[in-house]
C-alpha cells in the first residue's frame, strides 16, 4: 500500500507486479483536471489548440515475455489476472501453434472501447507505446503533417489495423519511447460480445490491414 500523495494529485495506492513483471497501481482517488471549456454550457472544443490535439490517453501496450518451448507465456498470464481479479475483459486476441492454443496477443477492456490495455509476447518485458485518443482519420493525417513538419521520427506512418480497426500513426519521442494517436472506435466493446480472434498466418493483416506487413522496427523496438 501507497499512502496519499505519493504520486502528485492521487489517494491512495495499491502497488502489485504482473506476471510480466510489470508494476501496476491502483489508485483509490484523483484530482480532476478538467476541460478547458469547462463542463458548464461547454463549447464543442476550445479556442487557441495546438499540435495533433489529442484528447485523451487511450490504452498502452505493454510486451510480455514469451517462451512457450520452457512454459512461459506471460500474457496469458496477465491476461487471466486482468479478467479473473480485476474485472476486464478480453475483446481481442492473436494465437499461434497448430490449434491456436499459445495466445501471443491479448487486448482487454474495462469500459467499452476496444482495448485500455493490450498485451503482446515478446523476449523481454518492456513498453511498446502509449496511445492518444484523436476523433477521425482526418485528425490522424493531420497529426501525421504536424510531425512531420516538425521532424518528428515517425515509426508507421497513417494506416489502419485489423484488431480493434483502429486508424493509427506511431512516432518516437525524444525520449526513444513509441507514442500512437489513436482514432475510429471500432466497434463498441462489452463483456458479451463474441472475443474476435486473429491466427499468426493472418498477423500482417492483424496488425496493418492495409498492407498485410509488418514493420520491423514495430515489432523489434520498445523500451
Amino acid at each position: 500500500m501507497l499512502p496519499e500523495g505519493a504520486l502528485p494529485s492521487t489517494g491512495r495506492m495499491l502497488q502489485f507486479t504482473l506476471p510480466s513483471g510489470h508494476e501496476m497501481r491502483l489508485f483509490a482517488t484523483k484530482e480532476i483536471v478538467g476541460t478547458d471549456v469547462g463542463s458548464l454550457n461547454p463549447e464543442p472544443w476550445p479556442d487557441g489548440l495546438k499540435g495533433a490535439n489529442t484528447h485523451w490517453l487511450d490504452h498502452v501496450l505493454l510486451m510480455c515475455p514469451l517462451d512457450p518451448e520452457n512454459g512461459i507465456n506471460t500474457v496469458a498470464d496477465n491476461t487471466a489476472l486482468l479478467t479473473e481479479v480485476l474485472d476486464f475483459y478480453l475483446t481481442e486476441q492473436i494465437v499461434a501453434g497448430p490449434d491456436g492454443s499459445i495466445q501471443i496477443g491479448a487486448f482487454v477492456s474495462c469500459s467499452t472501447t476496444p482495448h485500455d490495455i493490450a498485451f503482446v509476447g515478446g523476449p523481454e518485458a518492456g513498453l511498446h507505446h502509449v496511445s492518444f485518443f484523436l476523433d477521425s482519420w482526418h485528425d490522424i493525417l493531420k497529426a501525421g503533417d504536424i510531425m512531420a513538419k516538425n521532424k518528428v521520427q515517425i515509426d508507421v506512418s497513417p494506416t489502419r489495423h485489423g484488431v480493434t480497426r483502429g486508424e493509427t500513426i506511431y512516432f518516437f519521442d525524444p525520449s526513444g519511447n513509441r507514442n500512437e494517436t489513436f482514432a475510429g472506435l471500432g466497434y463498441q466493446a462489452g463483456p458479451d460480445r463474441p472475443v474476435t480472434t486473429w491466427t499468426d498466418d493472418e498477423i500482417g493483416r492483424a496488425v496493418f490491414y492495409h498492407t498485410g506487413v509488418l514493420v520491423e522496427s514495430f515489432i523489434g523496438v520498445y523500451t
